[in-house]
């Protein structure tokens, strides 16, 4: 494994500097510090995870040849590993990291939408469609939507009022993310009352850890919504029919 020499930087360094901040630690990120860390509490989350001395792709084979000069651990997620070359160029490099994290985050979304119409119970089970790939439809039918099953909620009747709707919402946030967020903030992680009203980034460490633990998190769900079109391809059902089949329960 690669390892750190006298001319290494500390971990602190290879922080980006909104991941630093100067803010008063709120009751959530120490919270986060006593039950939610991912490391001992005698270890710092950002050395264990940036850095010269964070995990490397091949583990404990991983010789210095295997980790480009250009993956110095700066960023969440950074294991060293770029086969390919395409992150070389430090524009094309920032241009992936923000596609990768919102795609991540999307996917975490989307398994929660997946799931979660198969997980409810709703008044009416006969107008109620619970797999996910089919579940969209019902808008064009004369019942409609109703959300979380549930008839006094939301009932959805036109797909282009709830375009419309979905537009005007992400767009808001989008705006806020890229354009109200303070100069000296990353973009990718705004925070601010509005991105965090817990305050759990108002802690560097604390804030360095969740870093990691969502684009590991937002990797596995892409991963999972792959197999989740594969199998709804192949079997026309949903990911807990499918469990429930597999364990024929």
């Amino acid at each position: 494994m690669c390892q750190a020499t006298d001319a290494d930087p500390e971990p602190e360094d290879l922080i980006p500097s909104d991941t630093r901040r100067d803010m008063k630690s709120t009751g959530a990120s120490q919270w986060y510090k006593v039950y939610g860390r991912s490391v001992p509490p005698s270890v710092d989350a950002r050395a264990a995870y940036y850095g010269p001395k964070r995990p490397l792709w091949k583990g404990g084979a991983t010789s210095p040849k295997d980790v480009p000069a250009y993956l110095k651990g700066e960023y969440p997620g950074d294991y060293g590993c770029d086969v390919l070359g395409l992150c070389k160029d430090p524009a094309k490099f920032a241009t992936l990291r923000a596609q990768e994290l919102f795609n991540g985050r999307w996917a975490m979304l989307g398994i929660v939408g997946c799931i979660v119409p198969e997980l409810i119970s709703p008044s009416n089970p006969s107008a109620f469609e619970p797999v996910w790939f089919k579940a969209g439809a019902q808008i064009f039918s004369d019942a409609g939507i109703d959300y979380l099953g549930l008839p006094g909620l939301i009932n959805a009747h036109n797909i282009y009022a709830v375009a419309a709707v979905q537009l005007v919402l992400m767009g808001v946030a989008e705006l806020a993310r890229s354009k109200a967020a303070p100069k000296d903030v990353d973009s990718l992680y705004p925070g601010g009352k509005a991105f965090d009203p817990l305050g759990f980034s108002s802690d560097a460490e604390s804030f360095a850890d969740l870093k990691v633990k969502e684009i590991k998190n937002g990797r596995l769900a892409m991963l999972a919504m792959a197999g989740l079109f594969a199998q709804g391809a192949v079997t026309g059902v949903g990911p807990i029919q499918n469990l429930h089949d597999f364990l024929h329960l």
